[in-house]
């Protein structure tokens, strides 16, 4: 674990070095003019940019160069490998089949985990920055909350997740078809996703209804965990999930802290939204953030009922990333909003470090791909 918190140190410092560069382009836009702003501009870009990539590159080289990490590492991802250098089909979707397929033509199977490594954190990183300028608190709430980490044993399901995020943040920006595109793309990646289709099609709602959808569902997610179960074993038989019903994986993964952090976090976000008198705004993209969180603690309670649940939480838990600055924003400025996203990374830190490692979310300990038979 020590060598987890070094590394997002320097991830998190190489981005708050970033964020001093955003904020002397800032400054330089309200002071300077002329061909003294061009330079003063263009050289703070280079250097966030700089930073940016560094930040970015730590943790990709950590993801990236590892040696049978998680679970799933040697009991999935590399079977499924020499599985199709076999001549058979892997089990996964069918455009992580077609990655699979391309990766099990090179011999190394780290190729592979690179690979994987650099999209996730890129397309995370690049999600990030098209909705914040200053993304040092993002990324330090990207880390802390065990997404990292978890992407080490879920490989698939992060590269699904990475897709979906970036096509959150574009749907956001209102560019309907790469945004639908990259939803697509990502149920293409794994079957799970199917699951943020119906959320995004939300975003069409008026902000009233989506407030009044973001209430009431956790309610009907408490109440109706009998029809849940029902629905989500007929839709389910037939698919590559289906041999998750009856066995140890049905009901035996549930995570109750992620009940206790989401209505937490949900609990929050409507104090603010009526503190703030968010509604009179009618901001979609604000209602759309409390939609995502309402998801996310529905999903958390209805783990009982569905084989594997947790990983349904974790598409729309993701977004506390974008969504726990923007509403403190709303509530705090100057050092108080600082010190109450600080306060919030502590917590989900010593929720990270204290954090049951067990069954497939087991990812430590890290073995470095230089030197397989040490451990960290």
């Amino acid at each position: 674990m020590l060598l987890y918190l070094i590394t997002f140190a320097v991830a998190i410092g190489f981005a708050f070095c970033s964020d001093l560069c955003q904020r002397q382009i800032a400054v330089a836009k309200r002071e300077l003019a002329g061909r003294d702003l061009w330079n003063a501009v263009t050289a703070a870009k280079i250097g966030k940019n700089v930073f940016l990539l560094c930040s970015a590159a730590v943790l990709i080289l950590l993801s990236g160069l590892r040696y049978d990490t998680g679970v799933d590492y040697y009991y999935s991802y590399v079977p499924s490998l020499e599985t199709v250098r076999a001549g058979s089909a892997s089990h996964y979707d069918p455009l992580f089949n077609f990655i699979i397929a391309c990766f099990a033509r090179l011999q190394d199977n780290q190729w592979f985990f690179a690979a994987m490594a650099l999209y996730t954190v890129g397309m995370i990183y690049f999600g990030i920055c098209r909705r914040s300028e200053y993304i040092a608190i993002p990324v330090a709430l990207y880390l802390v909350s065990f997404n990292y980490l978890r992407s080490f044993c879920f490989v698939a399901q992060y590269v699904a997740l990475a897709t979906f995020f970036v096509g959150f943040t574009t749907l956001l920006k209102k560019k309907w078809i790469p945004a639908a595109i990259l939803i697509v793309l990502a149920v293409l990646l794994h079957q799970s996703a199917i699951i943020v289709v119906p959320f995004v099609l939300m975003y069409f709602m008026r902000t009233r209804w989506m407030m009044v959808v973001s209430i009431l569902l956790p309610v009907f997610a408490l109440l109706g965990q009998g029809a849940v179960r029902v629905i989500f074993v007929m839709f389910g038989s037939g698919t590559r999930f289906d041999y998750y019903f009856g066995s140890e994986y049905d009901m035996g993964y549930v995570d109750n802290t992620l009940i206790f952090i989401n209505f937490a976090v949900f609990a929050m976000f409507l104090f603010v939204y009526y503190m703030t008198q968010a509604y009179r705004e009618h901001d979609r993209n604000l209602s759309f953030y409390m939609l995502a969180q309402s998801f996310a603690l529905s999903f958390s309670l209805l783990q009982s009922v569905i084989p594997l649940g947790y990983r349904f939480v974790w598409f729309f838990m993701f977004l506390q990333c974008l969504s726990i600055p923007l509403f403190l924003k709303r509530m705090f400025s100057g050092a108080e909003y600082y010190v109450m996203n600080l306060v919030i990374i502590v917590l989900f830190l010593a929720w990270m470090i204290m954090y049951p490692l067990q069954g497939t979310s087991n990812v430590l300990p890290y073995h470095p791909i230089f030197d397989p038979m040490s451990s960290y």
